[in-house]
């Protein structure tokens, strides 16, 4: 089992952050790597930006605590488990922190040090492109 942490500061409110994070039907509008996502009776379907199509389970929402779990049903990665969760933490009126935290397992060792790789990239261009559209709100969505 592999586990990935990232964390992010934004110079705005939790709220503004949770406008944006909080649908998870939303996420083409701030991961890169997804270009289409929909949700359907508790499941995202997503399309990467390759094409290739993926199912999350949304387990746990939380708008209370701008919070939402997500769990891998399938798609194109070798994954046997994987259950991630991102939270928005407030830290003033004028700042948040969104945590992004992942567990999941693959076949091998190697696998998952390769799919840590992937998906903290994933996670840290998400929150990057995430500064830039509220920093700039034009820019995109």
């Amino acid at each position: 089992m592999a586990e990935i942490s990232i964390q992010k500061q934004f110079p705005v409110g939790a709220d503004t952050i949770w406008a944006r994070v909080g649908d998870p039907g939303s996420v083409a509008e701030w991961i890169p790597s997804v270009a289409a996502a929909r949700m359907e009776q508790g499941i995202r379907h997503i399309v990467f930006a390759d094409g290739q199509p993926a199912r999350e389970r949304i387990a746990e929402h939380s708008d209370g605590e701008r919070r939402y779990t997500y769990e891998y049903i399938d798609g194109p990665l070798p994954l046997t488990h994987y259950r991630s969760t991102i939270s928005v933490l407030g830290t003033s009126a004028e700042s948040c922190t969104v945590e992004w935290a992942a567990t999941f397992a693959a076949d091998s060792a190697e696998v998952e040090s390769e799919l840590a790789t992937a998906i903290e990239s994933i996670y840290r261009a998400a929150l990057e492109e995430l500064s830039i559209l509220v920093s700039n709100p034009s820019v995109r969505g």
